[in-house]
């Protein structure tokens, strides 16, 4: 029989739990063969009843584009999202009027279903608190009916919470051509492969592109962080025309991409692979091969409403992520 949570009852670090709604709940798929749903439903995920709410509402609206669809989305991609999200805090970025009313971060969750878990910790300004933690796809949908466009994950799992299992560079066009942020993708390659590193490309589903490096998770935050530096570093070196680390955009040449390795420290996330992105078009924050980036993929190739059929045609680009996980060699 699924878990039933008692309001008011709360867990050792003071979450409460909700109560689960009562009634009848639906399939995964009776779900996703509805049609323009209205008002709310539960729906039966791997054994949880989860509680879905007012599915019409539009969160893109210039796409016409509502809760529902992107809770679609989300469980078609489930397989592919999940090892990703999987035990790792989570930073709320809620959007409960969609994409173009006001957006707030919550990382302190004050009440939950049972099925939600938690995790007690300190964050950078010293403050305690409560964060979700990805666990299940139920997790998931759950976050995403609270207007959780997003997904934001932390860099480590609770296992492990102060060694992340990978880094990455995010190369941010600004007001840099396109074609500038493709070739400094493939330039972040060539010193990737020198140095005998992995690294998995995807687009930011924004505006640029990230290059993940898988990791053992065995060195601290700062470390990796300090590695990520140096990456950037030579990778602007190399191309100074086209890449620079300066932070400053009036200090930066319109056509140079910023290569940011800033988001490696403890407590920093960025939209996962086969995230959904807040932004026009509902784009998705797509893995790549390097192939891809040689004959030139844009942003707008991919998005909520295409990547799940693509994904059933193509073989999945990170599917090998974990399995290269590498122990980074220091010098010094």
């Amino acid at each position: 029989m699924p878990r039933q949570a008692v309001t008011e009852k709360k867990t050792k670090s003071g979450v409460k739990l909700t109560r689960q709604k009562e009634g009848p709940a639906i399939s995964v798929e009776e779900f996703l063969a509805l049609r323009k749903p209205k008002g709310d439903l539960l729906l039966n995920v791997e054994g949880e009843r989860v509680s879905l709410t007012s599915l019409d509402r539009v969160y893109w609206p210039d796409e016409k584009l509502t809760k529902f669809d992107l809770l679609c989305y989300y469980l078609r991609i489930g397989p592919h999202i999940m090892p990703f999200l999987k035990d790792r805090p989570a930073i709320l970025q809620r959007y409960p009027r969609g994409i173009k009313a006001p957006m707030f971060f919550q990382q302190d969750l004050e009440s939950a279903p049972a099925f939600i878990k938690t995790v007690h910790l300190t964050n950078q300004e010293g403050r305690e608190l409560d964060y979700a933690v990805f666990t299940t796809q139920p997790s998931v949908l759950h976050f995403v009916n609270q207007g959780n466009i997003e997904q934001h994950p932390w860099h480590s799992t609770v296992k492990h919470l102060d060694k992340p299992d990978y880094f990455m560079l995010d190369l941010d066009p600004k007001q840099a051509p396109w074609e500038n942020v493709l070739q400094v993708a493939l330039v972040c390659k060539e010193v990737l492969d020198e140095l005998e590193l992995p690294g998995f490309p995807k687009t930011s589903g924004s505006s640029g592109i990230h290059i993940y490096i898988p990791l053992k998770p065995k060195l601290a935050f700062g470390k990796v962080a300090a590695v990520a530096e140096a990456l950037a570093t030579e990778v602007a070196q190399r191309a100074p025309k086209i890449a620079t680390v300066q932070r400053s955009l009036a200090k930066r040449q319109k056509q140079q991409v910023y290569v940011d390795a800033m988001q490696n420290a403890r407590g920093k996330t960025i939209a996962s692979p086969y995230s959904a992105r807040a932004k026009p078009g509902a784009t998705v924050s797509m893995p790549l091969t390097w192939k891809q980036i040689e004959k030139g993929v844009k942003i707008s190739d991919f998005t909520i409403q295409n990547v799940p059929k693509l994904m059933e045609k193509n073989d999945d680009a990170w599917a090998s992520f974990f399995e290269n996980q590498q122990a980074l060699r220091l010098r010094g």
